[in-house]
């Protein structure tokens, strides 16, 4: 990971209530929510101390680990903050997980960390959500490779092929690059069914900073992207974002430089209007807080 050493937290971002930025129902009238501070609320079990990606399912937590961590899907139950349920990935290999997300039926594992630009194996693994009810899992393999990737020498920290956001997009996935080298976010399509693909460059977004992991709301029709710039983590909120169709909207980006060396990885969506975002263990354990007025 990029920041050796940043602090892992799970934000609870309450009742995303009309922002400004548009990304409420415009059928419900609602008063904005304040967001000031990032309050503490619990700690994580230690064996998420690496966790890199979730989605919300079946009223729990999904989640991932990432950097040849253990190749585990980790159900996580809030009301007892407990790891409840594992699923294994058979013949996975956990080189780099970044993200995970989902469709109706089943569930995405990108395994396409690539910090140096150098991988030749990027992967997404494909796990129907039915297997969830075992503790193994035996999911199919969706191969990529960037089109516009020629050059694969190393360069630590240097390089626009870096990804860790992925979304579920119909028929496809689409996936958000972390780009090292201060230029744009790129958006690249992927079929969402196993094979070996060239991806599909979709566009680009101007962000300040990298982006670290993303979520949809067909609901409210918003993205939303996650990230750090100089050890400030950051949250941004597109509206009106239709996956495949060029954005020609505004990006709200929200800083929290209180929370200066946080490395926020993981952001799930449990209902329209509430926000859970992950972060790794760093100088302290990782942990639960909330987002919203300072106590």
């Amino acid at each position: 990971m990029s920041i050796a050493n940043a602090v892992k937290i799970v934000l609870f971002l309450f009742p995303l209530l009309e922002w400004s930025a548009g990304c409420s129902n415009p059928e419900e009238k609602e008063a904005p929510l304040e967001i000031e501070c990032l309050v503490p609320r619990y700690l994580l079990p230690p064996e998420l101390n690496e966790n890199s990606g979730m989605i919300w399912y079946d009223g729990l937590i999904w989640m991932i680990n990432d950097s040849e961590g253990n190749p585990y899907l980790y159900a996580l139950d809030t009301a007892t903050v407990k790891i409840v349920k594992r699923v294994r990935l058979a013949d996975a290999e956990n080189v780099d997980w970044e993200e995970i997300a989902q469709d109706e039926s089943c569930i995405y594992v990108g395994d396409f960390g690539n910090n140096d630009g150098s991988r030749r194996d990027l992967c997404i693994y494909k796990i129907d959500k039915s297997d969830l009810e075992d503790t193994l899992a035996v999911p199919e393999i969706i191969h990529f490779s960037y089109p516009d990737q020629t050059d694969f020498t190393p360069a630590p920290y240097d390089t626009p092929f870096d990804c860790e956001a992925m979304i579920s997009a119909g028929d496809s996935l689409q996936l958000f690059t972390k780009n090292w080298t201060g230029g744009e976010c790129h958006i690249y399509k992927v079929p969402a069914v196993p094979g070996n693909y060239v991806a599909v460059l979709r566009g680009s977004l101007k962000i300040d900073g990298q982006v670290t992991a993303s979520a949809y709301s067909d609901a409210n029709h918003c993205l939303y992207l996650l990230g750090y710039d100089n050890f400030i983590p950051f949250l941004c909120l597109l509206q009106d974002f239709i996956p495949g169709e060029d954005y020609q909207g505004s990006i709200q980006q929200y800083s929290f430089p209180e929370n200066f060396g946080t490395q926020t990885e993981g952001i799930a969506l449990p209902d329209k209007r509430e926000i859970l975002i992950s972060c790794e263990k760093g100088y302290g354990e990782p942990a639960l807080f909330s987002a919203g007025p300072c106590e």
